[in-house]
């Protein structure tokens, strides 16, 4: 079987096309030719002359392009000097054609994150990194870094013991603050009294997850105990409860009371 190519198209509207770009092709390289045009493209590298080679090769590209672009847009005749002067007119003099390349080419550029010392480790790191690669503290480029959340310590103190610390969140190292008082509130918290979502009370304790000789909590474990959990020694209540007296759905111990 004798393989089959496709056919060159030599139709009219196809030949026209070729005809019309090849023309359009000539016309723009007699207009950059042109005595004006060459002496706008020199104009124009003096004017970026204290921009880095590299980086005034591209900026030239890009003008030329305008000029280009202008000239197909307008469609200047290259036999008519004032036409073509008259479309550079358009595009500005060279010198504000160079303060407007620098102009869009600043805008496009990356920006760049500086580089400081860590705080911490005293190596190099950027400005806007969230923690130390090196040593990992938070905020590294950062003169002075207390954490976030809150933490607030009464001056008052028995024992040593704030009468009343506050605490969330994470300390300047990025640990977790932890309450210890004789009233502890925060999310996790040690104290005589305890309110916190994790916490250990040495008389009462409220929360998620509590321990406490008094207990109240989804989860509460104690001597007493209540909530939806409730491990109680001597007395328990909740959903699910244990101890000697013992209240819920399911209650485990010596004296009961379940609704099952």
């Amino acid at each position: 079987m004798i393989p089959s190519y496709p056919q060159e198209d030599h139709s009219e509207q196809t030949i026209g096309l070729h005809l019309r770009y090849n023309l359009s092709m000539q016309r723009l390289a007699s207009i950059t030719e042109s005595d004006a045009v060459r002496e706008y493209a020199a104009r124009l590298r003096d004017a970026l002359s204290d921009v880095p080679p590299d980086e005034a090769e591209a900026l030239m590209n890009r003008g030329m392009a305008e000029v280009e672009l202008e000239a197909e847009i307008r469609y200047v005749d290259p036999n008519d000097a004032a036409s073509v002067r008259a479309m550079l007119a358009r595009l500005g003099s060279p010198v504000e054609m160079a303060r407007r390349l620098r102009s869009s080419a600043n805008a496009t550029s990356e920006p760049t994150a500086s580089l400081t010392s860590c705080r911490s480790c005293k190596r190099e790191v950027s400005t806007d990194a969230v923690a130390c690669p090196h040593c990992g503290a938070p905020f590294p480029g950062r003169r002075q870094w207390t954490g976030w959340g809150y933490e607030y310590r009464s001056r008052a103190q028995i024992r040593g013991w704030p009468l009343v610390h506050i605490a969330f969140g994470r300390d300047q190292n990025g640990k977790r603050r932890v309450a210890r008082g004789v009233i502890a509130i925060g999310q996790f918290g040690v104290g005589a009294i305890t309110i916190a979502q994790f916490g250990v009370g040495l008389v009462f304790g409220f929360g998620q997850f509590v321990v406490a000789p008094l207990a109240i909590g989804q989860f509460a474990l104690g001597l007493l105990a209540a909530g939806q959990f409730g491990i109680g020694v001597l007395a328990g209540a909740g959903q699910i409860a244990t101890g000697l007296f013992a209240a819920g759905m399911k209650a485990f111990g010596v004296w009961t009371r379940s609704s099952f």
